[in-house]
């Protein structure tokens, strides 16, 4: 009997630890974790008709539509290995955008981690980022080993500009209004998998193994 493939995407809310839970579950599984934005980037840097939309869309400020975002995914995706399994970050964002990719890649899991807004504002207030690798901490529950240091490549911690109450909560609401109906979409095609995201790193990741697991995902 062959291996039951894990063909994943992974979403939550800002701050819902999905980079993290993300990066450990490609750890454990051996797989890829493709983060949208670096897709999105790839393009641009090569040129192309559509990364030449897609910087305009950016250098303005405005978001991009579903048909550019879906053309952009669709060309990076089909130039990567995936047959063993992927697990995709930042993207779908909309139903629509979960319909395109179902029909050009179909995934057997969503995984969802659920967080209140009031924790997503906590969490994301005690936000620093590296500039230099991109590397993500959390001054309550994942520190840097050195004050203001990235553990990874040395360089200087920052907070994100962007990281206000009142930005937060913008951001919460646009991916309540946005995202978040892909709990219901999944849920209707039987590949929701929802996991509370409010506990520890190691609690959340034990948890989602487990229900891996029962839904035959194993490393």
């Amino acid at each position: 009997m062959s291996k039951k493939r894990l063909r994943a995407i992974i979403f939550g809310p800002q701050g819902s630890g999905k980079g993290t839970q993300g990066q450990l579950l490609s750890d454990k599984f051996n797989l890829p974790l493709i983060g949208s934005g670096v897709l999105f980037r790839n393009e641009m840097t090569k040129g192309t008709s559509l990364g030449k939309i897609a910087e305009e869309y950016v250098k303005s400020g405005c978001l991009a539509p579903d048909e550019l975002v879906n053309g952009i995914m669709a060309h990076q995706l089909k130039a990567l290995n995936l047959k063993n399994g992927f697990l995709l970050d930042g993207y779908p964002r909309t139903v629509d955008q979960a319909n395109f990719l179902q029909r050009i890649l179909p995934i057997n899991c969503a995984i969802y981690l659920k967080i209140s807004d009031d924790e997503a504002v906590r969490r994301l207030l005690s936000r620093i980022q590296c500039p230099e690798c991109k590397t993500v901490y959390n001054l309550v529950e994942a520190p840097p080993a050195q004050e203001g240091i990235c553990s990874v490549c040395g360089g200087h911690l920052h907070r994100r500009e962007d990281d206000t109450e009142d930005a937060i909560r913008t951001r919460l609401t646009n991916y309540h209004f946005m995202t978040e109906p892909l709990a219901r979409y999944y849920r209707q095609k039987g590949a929701l998998l929802m996991i509370k995201g409010d506990q520890s790193i190691e609690y959340v990741h034990e948890v989602l193994m487990k229900k891996l697991a029962k839904l035959g995902f194993t490393p």
